[in-house]
């Protein structure tokens, strides 16, 4: 009977250190990553800056020169400081340009959101020639040539700090 319970025990040793194996591997569900919690080192290919690309511009879209805008592009770099993909929320805003001051942003004249969260969406933005994403940001007032402005880019996501770039943008050029 002892011989019995020693092995009923031995299984049961056996059968709870397979189990705790299996949770210390990862098999648990109380294991995973929470949202927002990417693990080591997968978080170090997130976006860790944004940078607005020296291609970013005034353009017109339209043939016949009636819709013009923004030609918006932008480099998300990982911890190693290499392009990389971006899933989240972008914000452009466009300033009136203030010379002579600390902080050169002016009114507000216009804003735009762009979410790229949709994996089919992001690929719609993203040049894999230049490695950036490109956003065509419509503007229906008039922009005179050679008029300064302060465009600033906000990346949200759930994944990574808020992310910020700016820069003063001349048009026409």
């Amino acid at each position: 009977m002892e011989a019995a319970n020693l092995r009923g025990g031995f299984r049961t040793a056996c059968l709870s250190a397979c189990v705790a194996l299996l949770f210390a591997a990862g098999c648990s569900p109380i294991d995973r990553p929470a949202p927002g919690k990417v693990p080591y080192p997968i978080n170090l290919t997130l976006p860790k800056t944004i940078r607005l690309h020296p291609f970013t511009g005034t353009r017109t879209f339209d043939p016949a020169g009636a819709a013009g805008g923004l030609d918006v592009r932008i480099e998300a770099l990982d911890s190693y400081n290499d392009p990389t993909k971006a899933f989240g929320d972008f914000r452009f805003e466009l300033h009136e340009f203030v010379p002579n001051a600390s902080d050169p942003k002016g009114r507000r004249l216009s804003t735009w959101d762009v979410s790229v969260v949709d994996p089919k969406t992001n690929l719609l933005h993203w040049d894999s020639i230049t490695r950036t994403y490109q956003f065509k940001l419509k503007w229906v007032n008039p922009v005179p040539v050679g008029e300064r402005f302060v465009l600033r880019a906000v990346f949200s996501s759930p994944h990574t700090e808020r992310l910020f770039d700016e820069r003063v943008l001349v048009s026409g050029q």
